[in-house]
């Protein structure tokens, strides 16, 4: 079995900021407590208890001792483990994390989205306002999240921490795509991205009504669109079709198509009519999106493609939930060391699924559920991700 990936994940982890006093009388070194927690996570051991049990379990595991290089490996009590987890910096996993991930993304479509920690409730009241929550830097491509931006202060700080993650050059190519919900369609935003050399391709909805009021008079003054697309039925869960058309306007003697006095370089309008039909009762629902980017492509399809593909991050969340239960998990110290452990075991999931879509593993189709199933039950399977 080859140990090459996983030593060098064990060295790193060495390098994190260790909070306990007396480094010289540890007796559970923190790589070795993190390593196995995340190993503990992929196999489906997702609460503290479980994990201990885990730990328990795998104390004389012969795969653990050969890549520790220990003939004895010591277990701390629950609350011991508890303790550790809950007090690490997540600031030094974060950068592992990133490290270790970044070499997978083609760096050219990133999704930005966040996501409720909904286990993490201050007081336990289950307040929304007292939940943490966490920015996901998401590559649509290989379906992977890159890094995470953590909040405190619940997703109202949305905003100024995309505008960290814009600065940080792991996330930051020329030619970039980066999609993003209506809430970042700010003007500091915007045009950090353009100034970059990158692109975005951003929502445009009823909380900036004054932009949105001149996206719409933009569009009145074309006699028709520059371009046009309408994708296929497909039926959605409800007995209900879904259709979208995508139209495409820009100037075909200049690359501004709208001129605005604080955002910069708006070279293309879209407008994303949805209609929705209920088989049943035949009723007919039709919504209609606008959204902005800072560059031409006179494909309205890939437009569309696009767009569709933003919401893969919706689906990375909610393995998250399904597969790691983060959801049901409570955790109101630090939840942020656990979601980064999270995310890694889901990524892990995804990258073999990437290299193995189509295939098929004992004699059963690969999905996510069937990765970790699998994980469950065969260690050298598990190791093996790591190796990927």
């Amino acid at each position: 079995m080859k140990f090459r990936i996983k030593k060098k994940l064990l060295m790193q982890l060495r390098e994190m900021n260790d909070f306990r006093r007396h480094r010289e009388q540890i007796v559970y070194p923190l790589n070795e407590i993190v390593f196995i927690s995340l190993l503990g996570l992929i196999k489906g051991y997702v609460t503290f208890d479980e994990l201990h049990f885990y730990f328990t379990k795998n104390k004389d595991n012969k795969l653990f001792k050969k890549l520790f290089n220990k003939k004895k490996i010591r277990v701390p009590s629950r609350s011991t483990l508890h303790r550790i987890l809950s007090n690490i910096s997540y600031d030094g996993l974060e950068v592992i994390f990133r490290e270790f991930f970044c070499k997978h993304s083609k760096g050219k479509n990133i999704a930005i989205d966040g996501k409720w920690l909904n286990g993490s409730d201050i007081k336990g009241q289950y307040v929304e306002k007292s939940h943490k929550s966490v920015l996901h830097i998401f590559d649509k491509d290989t379906q992977i999240v890159l890094g995470h931006k953590f909040m405190e202060k619940n997703k109202l700080s949305e905003i100024p921490a995309l505008q960290e993650i814009l600065n940080d050059k792991r996330f930051s190519n020329t030619g970039q795509i980066y999609t993003m919900d209506a809430l970042h369609t700010q003007i500091d935003t915007l045009n950090t991205i353009n100034d970059n050399d990158e692109y975005f391709l951003a929502k445009v909805k009823g909380n900036q009504k004054l932009l949105k009021n001149k996206v719409i008079s933009t569009i009145n003054l074309f006699h028709k669109p520059t371009s046009t697309y309408t994708s296929p039925l497909w039926k959605s869960e409800g007995n209900k079709s879904v259709s979208r058309t995508v139209d495409i306007f820009q100037n075909l003697n200049s690359n501004i198509v709208m001129y605005h006095e604080k955002f910069k370089n708006i070279q293309t309008i879209i407008r994303v009519t949805k209609e929705t039909t209920n088989f049943i009762t035949g009723e007919v629902k039709i919504s209609i999106q606008y959204l902005i980017a800072n560059f031409k492509n006179k494909i309205p399809q890939q437009f569309h493609d696009m767009i569709l593909a933003h919401w893969r991050v919706e689906t990375f969340h909610y393995h998250k939930d399904m597969l790691m239960q983060e959801d049901d998990h409570i955790c109101y110290v630090n939840p942020f060391i656990m979601t980064i452990l999270r995310s890694f075991s889901v990524n892990l999931y995804q990258l073999f699924f990437n290299e193995h879509k189509g295939k098929k593993l004992d004699n059963r189709k690969i999905t996510m559920a069937e990765i970790k199933r699998i994980s469950t039950y065969e260690d050298k399977f598990t190791f093996d991700l790591f190796e990927q």
